[in-house]
């Protein structure tokens, strides 16, 4: 299993303050930049007072069935009272994610990883679901996606199983503790120094699927391989119900569709036509939107 709730990674050297609320049914983020002695109303189209803000801030923002939209109302406001920030700073609009409320194409699946990014100039941009959107081009190292987008990550959510938010890991990217909305807690805080900077930081949270023999395949038959799923992190059986999808570079898959059952286990059959011993058939199992969580290549005899 993995770590659940909201992580604080902190000394990212964000320029931005965050106010983070995370409940079971979404996930939101407000975004502020902090200011300099000075600069307050200077830069900014007015002021609120933090109390006021606090009191909308305290109700998501949900525009067109949980679709994504941004809500900019009130962007650019200076709050001189701002938590955390002693000369205040400016509101730059909020993003919600609500993985129950989707209309439409279903973005949020298993082996999901939804993303809630700022631009170049501090704006909340729409969840994504990083992997729907690189799996075209297989980019999965998470500073390659960033360069790709022109956005910087702050809310990061780990969805290797999909369902309610509290079965998931939940990353805040901060300078410093962001502001907690409607009873948010944090469950835990890791400094960004620690991080291994390979890109790779999200594969841990996650699972692959394993062959649990070794099988070989008769010149021109059949053979059934069975498989397992298990976490990334420790090892420990994963015990869900997967939808999987098959694909190999040689012989024949009757089925191209597998579901594990609820022990995280499950079969596929594969045929060697064509194939003369000494041949190899490579099988990559994949997600809906993630290739090749398991790799199997089975020695035709």
């Amino acid at each position: 299993m993995i770590e659940t709730g909201l992580h604080v990674i902190y000394n990212t050297g964000s320029p931005l303050h965050y106010a983070v609320d995370v409940q079971d049914t979404y996930a939101g983020l407000a975004v502020f930049a902090r200011n300099e002695a000075g600069d307050g109303l200077r830069n900014s189209v007015g002021a609120m007072a933090w109390a006021d803000l606090l009191a909308e801030l305290a109700t998501p923002f949900d525009q067109e069935r949980g679709a994504g939209f941004v809500d900019m109302r009130g962007n650019g406001l200076f709050v001189p009272d701002l938590p955390g920030c002693p000369h205040g700073g400016i509101y730059k609009g909020r993003s919600y994610v609500f993985p129950g409320g989707m209309r439409g194409h279903d973005e949020i699946t298993d082996y999901a990883l939804i993303d809630i990014m700022t631009d170049n100039a501090g704006f909340p941009q729409p969840w994504r679901n990083r992997f729907a959107q690189s799996a075209r081009e297989k980019v999965d190292l998470s500073f390659r996606h960033r360069a790709r987008m022109q956005a910087s990550n702050a809310l990061v959510i780990f969805m290797p199983i999909k369902g309610p938010l509290s079965s998931a890991r939940i990353e805040i990217l901060c300078d410093q503790d962001p502001i907690l909305l409607n009873g948010t807690t944090v469950a835990g805080r890791i400094d960004d120094a620690t991080i291994p900077n390979d890109g790779q930081w999200f594969k841990q949270f996650y699972f692959q699927a394993v062959a649990t023999e070794t099988v070989t395949v008769p010149a021109g038959g059949r053979a059934h391989v069975p498989i397992a799923l298990h976490w990334n992190g420790d090892g420990a059986p994963c015990a869900y119900a997967l939808a999987l999808k098959l694909e190999s570079d040689a012989g024949y898959l009757p089925k191209r569709r597998l579901k594990t059952d609820a022990s995280g286990t499950g079969s596929f059959a594969v045929e060697a036509l064509g194939l003369s011993p000494g041949d190899q058939i490579a099988v990559k199992i994949n997600t809906e939107h993630y290739t090749a969580i398991g790799k199997i290549i089975l020695e035709v005899v």
